[in-house]
């Protein structure tokens, strides 16, 4: 282990307290911490309503098919790389899941307007009371405010970081946003019975010692052996917002019968620090 790379650092807090830490995006976005998790942050009804609507749900689709180990099922597009699609959703694909999110939050949730606007509740209450909307992605609509997850027993989420600003589906992303900084977010419906935590590593994607496998994936064990991660376990309710664009970060295999359940996406700020916007 390479005890000079410091495990990354997160703020652990309630709901209730966010007023206390200021704009704790910005901190986030200027690294002066990782990441912040929020205990208890969405509401338990919307929570049971969703692990019960998921459980039954035949929307799922699984993008990263056929990774050995690495599949995960979703419903709902996100902006980033698969198995499917290697430079991310086409425009019109992802248009057709923007134009589907209220239906598909309301079969999830049995409400559309609710989830959506306990996200934006948190993610304002994380930037200071700055306003959080998704941004527009065309004329009629926004982009998808947030997908869902499945990671089923024996999956994981390899070692990677999300610089994906460069993706064809971003020339849709609104001017006046930072994009020096990617941030994720995702909220635990389900939390599986062993396994299944997010680590996050003292290395970031840009650094020049990052180890890469022949197949241009990064190596996973080699990055165990010598950066200290922070390991992350999550209750249903919970919410986690980390620096995803710059540090390494993987998602443990999931362990037991149940699938790990999340609903998430990505998120930065105006440069002007003036609002919030996220996205799936």
């Amino acid at each position: 282990m390479d005890t000079r790379v410091e495990p990354p650092t997160f703020l652990e807090t309630s709901p209730e307290a966010l007023g206390a830490y200021g704009n704790i995006l910005d901190q986030i976005h200027r690294q002066e911490r990782t990441g912040v998790v929020v205990r208890g942050a969405f509401p338990a009804a919307l929570v049971q309503a969703g692990v019960e609507h998921l459980a039954d749900s035949t929307a799922w689709t699984s993008p990263n098919q056929g990774m050995p180990g690495g599949e995960i099922r979703t419903i709902g597009d996100a902006a980033t790389p698969t198995f499917t699609h290697l430079r991310g959703p086409p425009v019109d694909l992802y248009a057709q899941s923007a134009h589907s999110h209220a239906e598909r939050s309301r079969a999830v949730f049995g409400d559309a307007e609710a989830p959506l606007a306990r996200v934006k509740a948190l993610l304002s209450g994380l930037a200071g009371g700055a306003p959080a909307e998704p941004p527009h992605f065309d004329a009629t609509h926004a982009w998808a405010a947030f997908n869902f997850r499945a990671l089923d027993p024996g999956q994981q989420i390899y070692a990677h970081h999300d610089d994906h600003y460069g993706l064809a589906v971003y020339e849709r992303m609104a001017a006046g946003l930072d994009r020096a900084t990617l941030l994720s977010f995702f909220i635990t419906l389900q939390a599986p019975e062993g396994g299944g935590e997010l680590l996050v590593y003292g290395l970031k994607g840009k650094d020049p010692d990052v180890p890469y496998l022949p197949t241009r994936f990064i190596d996973t064990a080699a990055v165990e052996a010598r950066f200290a991660p922070r390991r992350l376990t999550f209750a249903a309710g919970d919410l986690v917002v980390f620096d995803a664009g710059r540090h390494v970060h993987r998602v443990a295999t999931v362990e037991g019968a149940r699938p790990r359940l999340t609903f998430g996406g990505f998120l930065t700020l105006a440069l002007d620090r003036s609002r919030v916007a996220f996205w799936s």
